[in-house]
């Protein structure tokens, strides 16, 4: 195996590292939780200066006029570009959960005479609490019926078999938040659109960590958070993705900022033609704006070398726990082939929990515990480098074999 060292030396993506705040007290730190929380881009302490401290402290309500109307969409457009999409199809609106279920309503809405929305046991609890209630709120009568796909040998045959002439909807997380298993969007595409079904797709694990082209690869809606890879920050806006071969898609949830002329204050003004149709509410202009240095370094960066070291990151991961951890009761639980994974590995053992509060709290390196028994490793490739993976590995072993799991075994944290 070719040293870290040499990786390191040799990664074109070294230099984007520094441009991310590190903690000078934490040197140690290694954070393998940017699947959940990217680290902060040093260029946001620059735009939350201009924003507080000039346009909303000296220019005041005359902001709005001078930039801020724009943000929603400018800083989607630019999402837009990682995912392939074209100008005025994504746009910054509520959080995920919020946006999801309007896109759910809308396409749910399309296709009263169907009464199945096909999802699967991997997908993210919220998201098939809100397609449950987009059913609810659509009134037709449809039903969520989740596909048990976790345990079979070939997920996306199980998953294809259950849609057919009565499925209104396949709502799926791209990348699936436990396992880290990854859908071909091609097929599940083909397959709804053979028999007239829509896709809803959750590109929250996906986006800025694996290349998407949505125009080539056929998706006409999605949804994903700005706060994982993408680097937005705590609770940073969501976006929303439709096609605009899907411009009968309407927002079930109509507010002032989804109409054509807002500042007309007519109550009976008509929807917005364009993606604006899908505000509700005043847009979040600070955490909005302070989502653009990540993308703006991600699409600096080229997504096929972030993937690049995406991969190699995760297979050297994959391969010393292998042959260093297994002893120990790790085993990976992510499929080995980096075509049906995204950018984080999610690794069994039976004290889990005990091992990631002992890892943080002993060995500096965060990652995260989802129950009962699987911590995921989440690789940023802009910010973790091959050192951080060898190094991430022994601290493990030092954990295990230094006694950690017992002191940690029955601390329970509010957030894992």
């Amino acid at each position: 195996m070719e040293s870290a060292t040499e990786l390191d030396a040799n990664d074109p993506l070294a230099g984007f590292r520094d441009r991310f705040v590190h903690n000078s007290s934490e040197p140690e730190l290694i954070y393998l939780d940017g699947n959940s929380l990217g680290r902060q881009p040093r260029a946001v302490a620059d735009v939350l200066t201009r924003i507080v401290d000039h346009q909303w402290s000296d220019r005041l309500i005359r902001g709005w006029n001078e930039g801020w109307l724009d943000i929603a969409e400018g800083v989607g457009d630019l999402i837009g570009e990682l995912l392939g999409a074209n100008p005025g199809e994504v746009i910054l609106a509520e959080n995920t959960s919020v946006c999801l279920y309007k896109v759910a309503v809308a396409a749910l809405r399309e296709q009263r005479s169907r009464q199945k929305v096909v999802t699967d046991d991997e997908n993210f609890p919220s998201d098939i609490q809100i397609l449950r209630s987009a059913c609810r709120s659509a009134g037709s009568g449809q039903t969520v019926q989740i596909v048990h796909c976790s345990e079979a040998l070939d997920p996306t045959s199980v998953l294809v078999d259950a849609i057919d002439e009565s499925t209104a909807v396949v709502s799926l997380s791209h990348v699936t938040y436990r396992s880290g298993w990854r859908w071909d969007l091609e097929a599940v595409n083909r397959a709804a659109q053979d028999v007239g079904a829509l896709v809803v797709w959750d590109f929250s694990h996906s986006v800025a960590a694996i290349p998407i082209d949505v125009a080539a690869q056929g998706v006409d809606v999605a949804v994903g958070c700005t706060y994982k890879y993408l680097n937005g920050g705590p609770g940073a806006p969501a976006f929303i993705y439709v096609s605009s071969r899907r411009d009968n898609l309407s927002n079930p949830i109509r507010g002032w900022f989804g109409s054509d002329k807002p500042f007309d204050f007519d109550h009976q003004s008509p929807s917005a033609g364009s993606i604006q149709r899908f505000l509700t509410g005043t847009p979040n202009v600070v955490s909005a704006a302070l989502i653009q240095p990540g993308v703006d370094l991600l699409l600096e960066a080229g997504i096929e070398q972030v993937y690049e070291k995406s991969v190699r990151l995760s297979e050297r991961f994959i391969a010393l726990c292998d042959t260093q951890l297994s002893e120990f009761g790790f085993e990976i639980r992510t499929s080995r082939d980096p075509l049906l994974r995204g950018s984080h590995v999610a690794v069994f053992h039976p004290d889990a929990q005990a091992v990631g509060l002992a890892l943080l709290n002993e060995q500096s390196v965060i990652t995260d515990f989802r129950p009962p028994d699987l911590l995921r490793f989440g690789f940023a490739p802009l910010y973790i480098r091959f050192a951080d993976v060898d190094a991430t590995v022994s601290r493990i072993i030092d954990v295990v074999a230094g006694g950690g799991i017992d002191r940690w075994r029955d601390e329970n944290p509010l957030v894992p």
